[in-house]
């Protein structure tokens, strides 16, 4: 329950957001595809494991989780029938992104505890879902170039979709790694934190008001 609640209030607050809300089987095939991504994440990770510190939390894990995140949508969303207006991809990206952090959290709530369910439901949640939000847009923005056949704008925003996700992600990660050795990278993390939710409860707002058909010309 520790770990669900919080993935159930975050998705909530993003659904409730769509005024054209996607069918309930739809996102529930692509909660179940994030929360599958877990398992290819978890063996690159063991596989790559680096000792320095910046290769391991930005590449072997960042770069690792937004890359099954974002092949989840492709795999599955995509070119499906329901994903028509712009602001499904933040819907989509983030109900992915949740299924992955759901069996994250229930995995590190079953060792660590309560202490540690109440900080990742106030940062690593949020987190997860900021990061979903980044890639959403530009995943938008690159399903809406591909009906017009632009193919240069859409492997571009392809890779702005990975590449903010991933920064973000490194860098919350990297400043997490460091707090338990630094508690100026702790403040430093939580300010991240807050900036970071901010900037996407902003990105989620305007959105969800100018959310418009995948081959309008308003982008």
């Amino acid at each position: 329950m520790l770990s669900l609640l919080p993935v159930g209030a975050v998705f909530y607050y993003v659904y409730s957001k769509d005024r054209d809300p996607e069918p309930p089987s739809t996102l529930g095939f692509a909660f179940l595809w994030g929360c599958l991504s877990v398992i290819p994440a978890m063996l690159a990770e063991i596989a790559f494991e680096s000792e320095n510190i910046a290769i391991e939390v930005f590449l072997n894990v960042a770069l690792v989780e937004e890359s099954v995140k974002l092949a989840a949508l492709m795999l599955y969303i995509w070119k499906h029938a329901d994903f028509k207006d712009s602001f499904d991809a933040i819907v989509y990206s983030v109900t992915v992104s949740l299924g992955f952090a759901a069996i994250e959290n229930i995995l590190y709530v079953f060792r660590g505890g309560i202490m540690v369910a109440v900080m990742r439901a106030l940062l690593s949640i949020p987190g997860h879902a900021s990061f979903a939000i980044l890639m959403g847009l530009f995943f938008a923005k690159a399903k809406h170039h591909s009906y017009y056949g632009r193919r240069q704008q859409q492997y571009l925003n392809l890779f702005l979709a990975l590449l903010t996700a991933t920064t973000a992600h490194g860098i919350y990660d990297y400043l997490a790694v460091s707090s338990s050795e630094n508690d100026l990278s702790f403040w430093w993390m939580i300010g991240f934190v807050v900036i970071l939710d901010a900037v996407c409860f902003v990105i989620v707002h305007k959105e969800s008001k100018k959310d418009r058909p995948m081959v309008s010309d308003d982008f």
